[in-house]
Order: C-alpha cells, then sequence, then structure tokens
C-alpha cells in the first residue's frame, strides 16, 4: 500500500513558548520549508510583551522534530492539529476544547495551516498568513534546487543579499537550514506538488488576513489570488508590504507584529 494514502499519523513536535502560559490569548506560530520554530523571535516576543501565550513548533522534519517517510500537507497539519492551547504536544487530544486565538504561518506553514482549518474549522479563530504558498504548479525540479540550495547559505551570503534581516534571524536561519536534510526538501515538495489550496482558504470559517510580498521580489501570494478570494471571503484581508521579500517577518518584522495584534 502506498503509504501517502493511509490516514495521517501525528509526531510529538518539539516547542518553544514565550508568555505567560496562563494567558488569555494564545497564538501559534508555523514556520516555513527549512526554517524552525526560533526563527519566530521578533513577532513571539511582540506578542509576550502584549500578554499573549506564544507556542512555536519545530515542523516535522524540522529543527528538533522528528523524522518520518511522510512529509504530505496532510500529515503536517494532524501535527499541528494535536496542538491546542489546553493540551499543547498531546497527540491523541483529537477534540479541540478551544480555539487557537491566533494562528500565524509563513510560506509552507500558511498552507499547513490553511489545510489545518479545513481540516478542523474550530481548530482557530484567526489566520495571519504569511506570504503563504497556497499554489504551485507544474514539476517540483527547480523548486527542489533552488531550496536545496538554501540549506548551504553562508550568514555572510544571507546578510548580502537580505540586508534588512537583523542578525539574529540571519544565525537562526543558518541553524535552522543546517538542520533540515534534502530529503526533506524534496519529499515535501514532491509529495505535494502539484498543490491548490486556494479553494480551501476561500472557503475557511475564520477570518484570514494575508501580508504578501512585495510584487517586485517574487511574491508566493499574487495578487490574482488574492482578489478571487476576497469575492467570494467577506472576513478576508490581503495587503502587500512595500520593499518586503518572501520572509516578510524579517524583512518588516514590526509590520507582521501590527497586523498579528490588529484584533
Amino acid at each position: 500500500m502506498d503509504s501517502l494514502a493511509a490516514s495521517p499519523v501525528a509526531v510529538t513536535l518539539p516547542l518553544l513558548r514565550w508568555g505567560p502560559p496562563d494567558a488569555s490569548r494564545h497564538a501559534l506560530l508555523l514556520h516555513g520549508l527549512t526554517s524552525a520554530g526560533a526563527c519566530w523571535w521578533q513577532l513571539a516576543d511582540d506578542l509576550a510583551a502584549a500578554g499573549w501565550a506564544v507556542t512555536a513548533p519545530d515542523l516535522r522534519g524540522h529543527g528538533l522534530a522528528p523524522r518520518t517517510r511522510r512529509y504530505d500537507i496532510a500529515g503536517f497539519a494532524a501535527d499541528v492539529l494535536a496542538l491546542t492551547p489546553e493540551h499543547t504536544g498531546s497527540p491523541e487530544h483529537t477534540t479541540v476544547p478551544r480555539p487557537w486565538d491566533l494562528v500565524v504561518g509563513h510560506s509552507l506553514g500558511g498552507l499547513i495551516a490553511t489545510a489545518a482549518v479545513d481540516t478542523a474549522p474550530g481548530w482557530a479563530a484567526r489566520l495571519l498568513l504569511i506570504d503563504p504558498v497556497i499554489t504551485i504548479a507544474g514539476g517540483a525540479d527547480d523548486l527542489v534546487h533552488a531550496l536545496t540550495d538554501e540549506l548551504r547559505a553562508e550568514p555572510d551570503t544571507l546578510l548580502r543579499d537580505h540586508p534588512l534581516w537583523h542578525p539574529e534571524d540571519v544565525s537562526l536561519k543558518v541553524q535552522a537550514a543546517a538542520r533540515t536534510s534534502p530529503y526533506v526538501v524534496e519529499s515535501v515538495l514532491r509529495q505535494n506538488i502539484p498543490w491548490s489550496y486556494e479553494t480551501a482558504l476561500a472557503r475557511s470559517t475564520c477570518p484570514v488576513t494575508v501580508l504578501a510580498a512585495d510584487p517586485h521580489h517574487d511574491p508566493s501570494f499574487t495578487a490574482e489570488e488574492g482578489r478571487r478570494i476576497e469575492e467570494t471571503k467577506a472576513d478576508f484581508h490581503w495587503s502587500v508590504v512595500e520593499g518586503a521579500g518572501h520572509s516578510i517577518q524579517r524583512d518588516a518584522p514590526a509590520a507582521v507584529s501590527a497586523a498579528a495584534l490588529t484584533e
């Protein structure tokens, strides 16, 4: 039997936490491909300072999370659906006693958040998606090569290519990339391409905000996608962060924090 045809089995994700655990508001932050939970440090710090309890996992195959043969979106979604403010990190909890007040997802993390809410509509009260990759058509070869090269990035190169990044962002990205293998990158892409989650995002039952990269910086979330979704989803809002590339939380952290803290 094809292992991807079976129902996904969640793995237990390692977690980083900021802020008071007894806070009245809880946020879950989902990183992108070749990244890790620690890379959310700026947004997590801002949310914690505002009184939020913040949780950021390493997704399967990343950071210190378990490795597996399965890297399809259903598997990633199963992992994060096991996380709730009350029972964080326990895969056996299949019911959701209360939703996350906010789930933030960057790139692949935005896609995972979209798929999770599509599977369990009560899991999140609000989504904030940072240049999410909700559509990829065609083959995986070019993306595999580009993202595999990213695993070998040097600090000086990253800082040169991303002058808006804080030095800590550079350090954490290098560390995260070093803990992600070419096998994980290739498996994520080849097990899921082509993917199309625009319809899933449009039918989500919670409010969704998307921050898209500047059109001059090759955004993953396009204006065409934004216009189509806002035609059918009333509580959907999207905007472009001028001057920011794909990693908006690194290029323009204040814009991401402002969006997260806007009710």
